[in-house]
């Protein structure tokens, strides 16, 4: 026995060596390099959190898209609308398709991510897309798609090395009762349906994929004519190898499947952008001591270049976001930087987010002490009260451009624009509605407030609020005064 858990507490030890796991990623980044040179003319999309860790920036896709595993778990199929991923079809109707990239760690060849969750997501829009179009058109749907020479697919696809038979059939089963709650939704059908000459159809991609026989496949996707292709691929690329226990042994260091997995844990401060550009340095590190120096040195570098650059780089596009023609926008923390926010918002409210000094004491700066994650839980409900009230005395004078901002500008921030937008929006055309809510709660529902965050989503597809965030505010609208 002893021995044994001797054994384990090794490889508990080399999967978690910062080395390794920088090690492996580069070796499988490798992979996803060589897949997306077999499918150039495809868009490279990364599935967050850790698929980004795969791709080269350079080729990467500009926009991302969250597929949990948890939605693709045995027996909790779902389709989940807080992970709608709506954004990704302009671009995959406009390039004929795309590539999606994550990994798995020990246990699975193809992350549930991968096998199920974007397959159901696949099914279920083609199925919504197809119920969109009968309601639509006055000829039958066949007639109209046979005119155009596409079979309109809507069947659940599904790797049978992957996925038993029997769970194929339980999770086709539930897929009307998805496309209704799709349908019930506040989402723009004619938009996608639109958007998409073709169906969705899921490809994978693993390890064992044989790339030059897929580069001759798609090669001349985009110059043919005929309906060879009735869909429009989404590529579905497993960019770590299955090995036995997770590890194997490589020269110099031990490869660890799905390193790049919860890199918080691991990362000591490194982030994508950072691997990235320092790719070249990182790969030719010999040994775990010299690599936890060197990282070390380049986060250091990193902040210290952050805090230099974070006025000039206030007013980049991807800081904030925009909500539709609201006057409401979405941000990370540097966006509510003085004094750049100032040139673009009457209004700064920090939703818990590290406070900057020169805005405390602003007249229209407003701090939020919410903490992250489950601490800040019951604080984020307290604060909408406290919040509404001020905002109504903001839009009772003016209509003000406002910024929401917290750490990422994902949850806590998300959390309190949604609850501004409904105590002061219209559920329908999202037209301002001044009331005062400490004497008026407007009636609204869990369809509501779901609708209100695919509203956020369109135009912020980041905006992932959690479980408890979205429990508050269902708490505060409706529960009786």
């Amino acid at each position: 026995m002893d021995s044994h858990k001797a054994q384990r507490e090794a490889i508990r030890r080399e999967s978690r060596s910062l080395f390794n796991r920088l090690k492996s990623i580069i070796e499988d980044a490798q992979f996803v390099t060589e897949v997306a040179d077999s499918l150039s003319q495809f868009p490279l999309v990364a599935n967050e959190r850790c698929g980004s860790w795969y791709i080269d920036p350079e080729r990467r896709a500009d926009q991302s898209v969250y597929f949990k595993s948890t939605d693709g778990h045995f027996g909790k199929w779902d389709f989940n609308m807080k992970r709608l991923n709506w954004h990704i079809l302009k671009l995959v109707g406009s390039s004929g398709g795309c590539v999606i990239v994550d990994s798995t760690r020990n246990g699975k060849r193809i992350p549930d991510s991968l096998s199920k969750t974007v397959p159901i997501w696949c099914c279920v829009i083609n199925s919504a897309i197809e119920r969109h179009r009968l309601m639509a058109l006055p000829a039958p749907l066949e007639n109209a798609t046979q005119e155009a020479g596409v079979e309109w697919d809507t069947q659940f696809h599904s790797l049978p090395s992957v996925v038993s038979r029997s769970e194929h059939a339980q999770i086709q089963e539930r897929i009307p009762m998805f496309v209704e709650r799709l349908m019930s939704s506040s989402v723009n059908m004619a938009l996608a349906s639109a958007l998409l000459a073709k169906p969705l159809r899921p490809i994978w991609i693993t390890h064992q994929t044989d790339l030059l026989h897929l580069k001759s496949i798609w090669s001349d996707y985009n110059s043919r004519s005929d309906d060879s292709f009735p869909y429009l691929p989404i590529f579905l690329v497993t960019a770590s190898q299955a090995v036995p226990d997770g590890q194997g042994d490589r020269e110099g260091y031990t490869y660890v499947q799905g390193s790049a997995d919860d890199h918080e844990m691991w990362g000591q401060g490194l982030t994508v952008p950072l691997f990235w550009s320092n790719i070249e340095r990182i790969a030719a590190i010999a040994d775990q001591d010299e690599c936890e120096s060197t990282v070390r040195e380049i986060v250091a570098a990193a902040k210290q270049v952050l805090r230099e650059d974070d006025a000039a780089t206030i007013g980049a596009g991807n800081l904030f976001d925009w909500i539709g023609d609201t006057g409401i926008a979405i941000g990370r923390v540097r966006s509510g930087r003085s004094p750049g926010c100032w040139e673009h918002f009457d209004v700064v409210v920090n939703c818990g987010a590290a406070e900057d000094p020169d805005n405390a004491g602003r007249p229209n700066y407003f701090y939020l002490p919410i903490p992250e994650g489950k601490k800040g839980q019951h604080d984020l409900g307290a604060q909408i009260p406290h919040i509404l009230r001020i905002m109504a005395e903001c839009y009772s004078k003016s209509r003000p451009r406002v910024l929401f901002h917290c750490a990422q500008g994902k949850d806590r921030s998300v959390g309190i624009a949604l609850a501004t937008l409904l105590q002061f929006y219209n559920n329908g055309d999202r037209s301002l509605v001044l009331n005062d809510p400490l004497t008026t709660k407007p009636r609204i529902n869990k369809n509501d407030i779901q609708n209100a965050l695919l509203f956020v989503q369109s135009f912020r597809p980041v905006a992932r609020p959690s479980r408890a965030t979205i429990k508050q505010l269902t708490t505060y609208f409706m529960s009786s005064k």
